[in-house]
């Protein structure tokens, strides 16, 4: 039997407001976006992390495909409880460390983490302990 303030719980999870509902749909449709093949010879690797909201809960993935647009590899992880900048290096380091292990030379790697554009391209510091400090609270 459902006690009063669970009833409560359930009904408060099914009104929302309409500004969250504007939110959660604003972007159900597909965003075009369009994939550059590598030039003959090279491998591309696409990857990405991502973290769950407050929760931290993050995984990682990233694929492999050649010249032709072929599937070669592809990788994908959970790693616990982190934030988006963690799981965007975790992504690349691991697509990284597929590149050496399979001795590929020629590698586009493509991401959409600015925040490791910062860091690689642009030499800048990024407060990682910043982003560890928001997983303490």
């Amino acid at each position: 039997m459902l006690s009063f303030t669970n009833i409560l719980r359930c009904q408060r999870r099914r009104i929302e407001s309409p500004v969250r509902i504007f939110i959660r749909n604003l972007h159900r449709d597909p965003v075009p976006m369009p994939w550059e093949k590598p030039h003959i010879g090279w491998t591309k690797l696409n990857f990405d992390g991502s973290c769950k909201d407050s929760a931290g809960k993050a995984s990682f993935g990233g694929v492999f495909r050649n010249h032709e647009a072929e599937f070669i590899l592809c990788y994908a992880e959970s790693i616990g409880r982190t934030t988006i900048v963690i799981a965007e290096l975790a992504a690349l380091q691991r697509g990284l460390e597929l590149v050496l292990e399979n001795g590929w030379s020629n590698v586009w790697l493509e991401g959409d983490s600015k925040s490791l554009v910062d860091i690689n391209v642009e030499k800048k510091l990024v407060s990682v302990t910043k982003h560890i400090d928001k997983l303490a609270t």
